[in-house]
């Protein structure tokens, strides 16, 4: 049949605040919004409401309330709420906020587009705009290069998580600011500025699977400053070199940990992390405490670790780092030191691996200086693994240099006691001659010294001890020995003298030479 009449459609208009109940089918126009309704006013209707009709500007994610959890990878539906046929049910909008991403503040990650100001902006809107902790969840970092030109302020509580060091990328490509990346207190505040206006002093930080690159040789790449409790997990600390640097250059640094007079930064864990490309990968110089690495890479620097080189005495570095701990870790391509203590009690290597370093990144064969150095007592290393040879080991290229003193691989020493093991001694037959052993009569170290020793000689054993006690003036030695199957033949004396004390030894003629055995205790 033909349309013979068209009727006026009949419709209200207004802003959305205002928009009256509407009747059956009657529509209506929210002028503000641009979004369209129809009533469902009718005494039949089960529900008397205004329906939005979907249109260009409705907002889909905030009017669906359907979705429910499911689960069914178990095998089953499961129950998110009080019952199986009362689900809990989320809009689409409350569903994709538990999430944020760094792109959602217009960051680009192009690897061209500036993003500093997105970036501090997801960090600001997170974490610094209000206190309740219903703000705050993880930002992500899609995988990108993300260029930014000034510091990235990272607050109180914030958690950064990228997709992997290989993929996730913050690059500072500017010479203006100090490093790339800095921990901040609750209002993004740095350096002296912390803790202003009642802030939250900076910690409680957590970053994961990222990168901070300085590809400019002035800027360090992360600093952690005034920080309690910050863990960094599978994080590259990447510096501007692309080969290994020869010198200090501009001391760039890839981590650099920093304390204030007031307020010391603590527990600082690194795990599984990468640090390379820097003229020194780690610095710490102020006073902090319990700074760990654990399983990570330190690659490609001029020198690995340096703590408490600017130890002051006065606040912030009255005593420089304590507690620094290094374990299970790799060090290569090491120009020159690995690890250098200067200051900081605890300082301490354990179970780590050591292969080019100290060598002017020769290899073997060209050791130039130890591969850790240890200026003060309570420093540490145990259990580590070099690759430096014995052929390379001279008393200005060890392994381990600890206070001044030759202290190898070959020395253990706790507190005031100290056990050096050396090569055995092949003491010729019919002879007096110096053994070898020699120690300075004007060194406190060096006053009382005890030799445990084992000497075989054909089928005969000796075990004993030998006490020297000795200063410039007098030099005394005592043997105390059991022997079995006859006796070996041997015995020993002292010479003095520009100040040092040698163990000499006469044998008798049984036509064989005799292998002496020992190790050397040093009483303090």
């Amino acid at each position: 049949m033909a349309i013979v009449q068209i009727s006026r459609i009949q419709h209200r208009r207004g802003v959305s605040e205002n928009l009256p109940q509407l009747a059956v089918g009657e529509l209506g126009l929210a002028v503000d919004t641009k979004r369209v309704y129809i009533g469902n006013g009718g005494t039949n209707a089960p529900q008397i409401e205004n329906i939005e009709l979907l249109t260009a500007q409705s907002n889909l994610l905030d009017s669906s309330d359907s979705y429910t959890y499911k689960g069914e990878a178990a095998g089953y539906t499961a129950t998110t709420g009080v019952s199986a046929a009362a689900p809990t049910t989320r809009t689409m909008q409350q569903k994709f906020d538990d999430v944020a991403s760094v792109k959602d503040f217009g960051a680009k990650g192009d690897g061209n587009t500036d993003d500093t100001v997105a970036i501090n902006r997801a960090l600001s809107e997170l974490f610094t705009r209000a206190t309740n902790t219903e703000i705050r969840r993880a930002l992500l970092f899609p995988a990108g290069t993300y260029v930014v030109t000034d510091v990235i302020k990272i607050p109180t509580h914030a958690k950064l998580i990228g997709d992997g060091p290989n993929s996730s990328i913050i690059k500072g490509t500017s010479a203006t600011p100090d490093c790339v990346a800095m921990t901040s207190d609750s209002l993004q505040q740095i350096d002296g500025s912390i803790g202003a206006g009642g802030a939250t002093s900076p910690g409680n930080l957590h970053i994961d699977g990222m990168t901070f690159d300085a590809s400019v040789d002035t800027v360090d790449a992360f600093v952690v400053n005034q920080a309690q409790t910050v863990l960094f997990t599978n994080t590259r600390f990447q510096g501007f070199n692309n080969t290994v640097p020869t010198s200090v250059g501009n001391s760039q640094t890839a981590l650099k940990l920093e304390s204030s007079a007031t307020r010391e930064t603590e527990h600082v864990s690194c795990v599984g992390c990468t640090f390379t490309g820097a003229n020194f990968l780690v610095v710490g110089d102020h006073d902090m405490s319990s700074i760990t690495f654990t399983g990570c890479e330190f690659i490609s620097a001029f020198k690995g670790l340096k703590i408490g080189e600017s130890r002051t005495g006065s606040a912030p570095a009255v005593d420089g780092p304590r507690g620094v701990k290094v374990t299970n870790s790799l060090f290569d391509d090491i120009y020159n030191t690995a690890i250098h203590g200067y200051f900081g009690p605890g300082l301490t290597s354990a179970f780590n691996t050591f292969m080019d370093c100290a060598n002017n990144n020769l290899g073997v064969g060209n050791a130039n200086t130890h591969v850790i150095t240890f200026q003060r007592s309570g420093m540490h290393s145990i259990a580590d693994d070099f690759e430096r040879t014995d052929g390379d080991v001279t008393s200005s290229t060890l392994r381990v240099s600890h206070t001044g003193v030759s202290l190898d691989d070959t020395k253990f020493e706790v507190g005031s006691f100290a056990r050096k093991f050396s090569a055995d001694i092949t003491l010729d037959d019919n002879s007096t001659k110096d053994s070898g052993l020699s120690f300075s009569d004007n060194s406190t170290l060096e006053n009382a010294i005890e030799i445990d020793y084992m000497i075989t000689r054909g089928t005969a054993r000796r075990q004993g001890v030998l006490r020297i006690t000795q200063d410039a003036n007098a030099q005394v030695i005592d043997d105390d020995f059991s022997e079995n199957n006859g006796t070996v033949g041997v015995t020993f004396s002292l010479t003095n003298s520009s100040n040092i004390t040698k163990l000499r030894y006469t044998t008798t003629s049984t036509g064989s030479a005799a292998t002496f055995k020992h190790t050397v205790r040093t009483i303090r």
